[in-house]
């Protein structure tokens, strides 16, 4: 293993960031869900393709099968909850968090697609959007932000209105919840990782920008202006 993921795990292993909560209401609501789900933790860097350095709670454990029930709840299924085949459940995780810390203007949604090109519609309608959408090497993201991966990359950013609106939708993969920024690394939380809510934590550059990633194909960053 390299010396940027020991690092990573290291700092894991201490805890810091475990014990100190974000001031963002959005990345404050994630890390809260993370913590009730057992603090899983997953480090990337160098060659360490999601490193499990903690693992969490079951998806299918109750009562936290019944806590995925809640975010999918949010999106109009309640009927589903963490043992329910085949509803990957990180978009509704994506959006419960952001109802639940007040982000207004987000559209709730199951697919991370379907609420991506939903906010990138509304950007570029001029309707004063509370969330903007960057290609990664031109933003740094913030506590509160979304990082976004998805198998299009960045190709979006390049093209027209309607195909980077097709794009979004069709190709988005896994968006998590930007909880820090410190020591290299972005802490995001999402939910559906390692069959649990949790933590990664993903290498950045020296401007604080999204660095390459084994296993991520980095897509956007959504900045919060909401919280």
């Amino acid at each position: 293993m390299t010396a940027l993921a020991l690092a990573g795990c290291a700092s894991a292993d201490r805890g810091g960031y475990a014990d100190n909560p974000p001031s963002n209401p959005t990345a404050y609501v994630a890390w809260q869900e993370w913590t009730r789900f057992g603090r899983s933790t997953v480090v990337y860097g160098g060659s360490a393709a999601g490193y499990t350095n903690r693992r969490g709670v079951s998806e299918r454990s109750e009562p936290l099968s019944s806590r995925v029930g809640d975010y999918w709840g949010s999106c109009g299924h309640p009927e589903w909850n963490g043992r329910t085949s085949g509803r990957p459940w990180s978009g509704a995780f994506v959006s419960w968090v952001m109802k639940k810390s007040g982000a207004s203007g987000f559209p709730t949604a199951g697919r991370h697609g379907q609420y991506l090109s939903a906010l990138y519609d509304r950007e570029h309608s001029g309707r004063g959007a509370s969330f903007a959408l960057h290609a990664p090497n031109e933003y740094a993201p913030k506590p509160g932000d979304l990082v976004c991966s998805g198998t299009a990359g960045a190709s979006w950013r390049y093209t027209s209105p309607a195909m980077a609106h097709r794009r979004i939708d069709n190709t988005a993969s896994h968006c998590d919840v930007v909880t820090d920024v410190r020591g290299g690394f972005v802490q995001a939380v999402g939910g559906n990782v390692k069959n649990s809510v949790t933590m990664s934590l993903y290498p950045v550059d020296r401007r604080g920008r999204l660095a390459p990633a084994p296993g991520k194909l980095w897509m956007l960053v959504v900045e919060n202006r909401a919280t």
